[in-house]
């Protein structure tokens, strides 16, 4: 019996760890749709919609700008969601130290890590309750985590995916129908990981899939790594 062919939404889906989700969930069947700020410029998003007729969208969405979170409202109206994956992202400039941290820079973290993904979610909270088996994923970072904080620094970014990681474990308690999970994609070769990290997109994208599509109602509120194991809070 083949599986279920499922509505998988991505926000940030135009490079890295998103792209790479895209790239998987297509492989396997199903429908995706995909956001990016610019989609104009978004040249892989619009060879997948080549590849892939039928079963891709692309949608403009900066998660924030409260127009463009009421324009997907309107786009996905009436449309079930099997899976939203919250994986756009920012990381500030992380040469900057605690003294040079700028208030702007800290405000964008958090209005891109923290409080995008809350109001993306709030925007297709309907859409995820009309599917059979709803799962909501944050892609978070094990920086973001208190307990395996042992080097400092990078205050923006950390403060602001540990506060993306209280979200969804309250929402995970709130809407109980819903899986919701924050997963830890690795420390990943991409723009914002960088050429040093150990981890390639594509070992990042395999693990998050296998992960997120063998979710149960049981992991929800469950901080987990690209690899299946835990992570501490």
């Amino acid at each position: 019996m083949q599986p279920r062919r499922k509505t998988i939404l991505i926000t940030g889906a135009n490079r890295g760890i998103g792209l790479g989700l895209a790239n998987k969930f297509l492989a396997h069947g199903h429908t995706v749709i995909a956001t990016a700020r610019n989609p104009d410029g978004a040249r892989d998003l619009w060879a997948l919609e080549h590849a892939y007729p039928g079963s891709f969208r692309i949608l403009e969405l900066d998660v924030t700008n409260a127009s463009g979170l009421q324009h997907l409202r309107t786009a996905l109206a009436g449309q079930a969601i099997d899976v939203l994956i919250n994986n756009a992202g920012y990381l500030s400039n992380p040469g900057s130290g605690f003294a040079e941290l700028a208030p702007d820079e800290l405000h964008k973290s958090f209005a891109i890590n923290a409080t995008g993904p809350l109001l993306v979610t709030q925007s297709v909270l309907s859409n995820l309750q009309a599917a059979a088996q709803p799962i909501m994923v944050a892609i978070s970072s094990k920086m973001g985590s208190i307990a395996d904080n042992s080097s400092g620094g990078y205050y923006a970014y950390r403060m602001s995916k540990t506060a993306l990681n209280m979200f969804v474990r309250s929402f995970s308690i709130d809407y109980p129908d819903i899986t919701s999970v924050t997963l830890h994609p690795g420390w990943v070769k991409t723009d914002m990981g960088g050429a040093a990290a150990p981890t390639t997109v594509e070992e990042s994208a395999s693990g998050l899939f296998e992960v997120i599509t063998k979710l149960k109602p049981v992991d929800s509120g469950r901080f987990i790594d690209f690899l299946g194991a835990n992570v501490e809070w």
